[in-house]
């Protein structure tokens, strides 16, 4: 009668079949770290890059009009004023000028990366002072893909503009 025996003991491997195994452990462990190193994703980096130079770009702005802001940009456009002179702004980077309220009898300005998946989503980030007073440099927001950047929590702001007809 045969009957299958059943062993209790792990199955050994020769020498090259556990060289084989460390190679794809080793392979596998790269990849997993590069990926992770991957994380923080390019255009995040870039958003902090430009913000940087955006807010340069305002503050000479302000200089050359008695310290004043543009207004709220209203989306991903360009803040009324701010020409070629001081930054060449692009919609495509996804970065919301915005100008509100800061709850305190002012108004902040900040600037919100509202694509960090590569398509405008905006979710008022801004508006949030514990948001604003915490992760107001480009910190990674808990819970959050979308990255901030307060330039100043008290700014004065220049009158917006008359609304053209026909718009």
């Amino acid at each position: 009668m045969d009957t299958a025996s059943q062993t209790l003991s792990p199955v050994k491997f020769v020498r090259w079949e556990r060289w084989v195994l460390s190679l794809l452990l080793a392979v596998c462990l790269f990849l997993a770290v590069q990926g992770k190193a991957r994380r923080e994703p390019e255009p995040v980096l870039l958003f902090l890059e430009r913000a940087a130079r955006i807010e340069a770009a305002l503050e000479r702005f302000a200089a050359e009009h008695k310290g004043a802001f543009p207004p709220d940009a209203f989306s991903v456009r360009r803040p009324h004023g701010l020409d070629d002179r001081y930054i060449k702004w692009d919609q495509a980077w996804l970065i919301d000028y915005e100008v509100h309220p800061n709850g305190q009898g002012g108004r902040y300005v900040c600037l919100e990366f509202v694509g960090p998946r590569g398509k405008r989503e905006y979710l008022g980030l801004c508006n949030r002072p514990e948001i604003r007073q915490r992760y107001g440099r480009g910190q990674a927001i808990p819970l959050y893909d979308h990255r901030i950047w307060v330039i100043r929590e008290q700014a004065p702001i220049m009158p917006a503009p008359p609304r053209r007809r026909g718009r």
